[in-house]
């Protein structure tokens, strides 16, 4: 090997280990990673009130329903989507939403036909339709099914039929209810 070469080489050692260097004073040293220390002792503990319980001092799976006192999460602790939406249907001629939860209005299209309105998509959510007497009877025989909406992700058609399968309006005392969940 030629001197100039040895002489090369030994100036691009020089110069990657003053780089090295370098970067090592100005960084303010070396680095290493550690574990993470036991819940309780973290930030988050440190910043959080007296007699505080945050997510990083709980092992997961270990709460139960048993440590949460009777009566003390109620629907505003659950995000929107979370309780269920649902709505009683007068579904005779004269349609009228009864009652619900997160339900805006329900009206028939046409026989046996209903659209009902939630205030939120039911898109990505599941339906459930039922026949039901709107007083202690039981019902008429029929059939009823739930299907999304082509016009508005907050709605759903409602179809219900007669006992032949034929699309009906239900007797005027009878309603249907429908529940989403999501």
């Amino acid at each position: 090997m030629s001197k100039t070469l040895r002489s090369v080489g030994t100036q691009m050692v020089s110069a990657a280990a003053g780089a090295v260097l370098a970067v090592v004073l100005v960084s303010g040293g070396f680095a290493f990673a550690q574990d993470a220390p036991e819940a309780g002792v973290g930030v988050a503990e440190a910043l959080a009130p007296a007699n505080t319980v945050n997510s990083a001092s709980i092992i997961n799976g270990t709460v139960t329903g048993t440590d949460i006192a009777n009566g003390t999460i109620g629907r505003r602790d659950f995000k929107a989507n979370v309780i269920a939406r649902w709505a009683k249907v007068n579904a005779g001629i004269a349609t009228q939403l009864l009652r619900g939860r997160g339900v805006e209005t329900a009206f028939r299209s046409s026989a046996g036909v209903y659209r009902v309105s939630f205030s939120a998509s039911v898109a990505n959510c599941g339906w459930t339709a039922t026949l039901n007497d709107n007083g202690a009877g039981t019902s008429g025989p029929g059939q009823i099914s739930v299907e999304s909406s082509t016009q508005a992700p907050t709605d759903l058609i409602v179809r219900t039929y007669n006992a032949a399968g034929q699309p009906a309006d239900t007797a005027e005392t009878d309603v249907f209810t429908v529940t989403v969940d999501c």
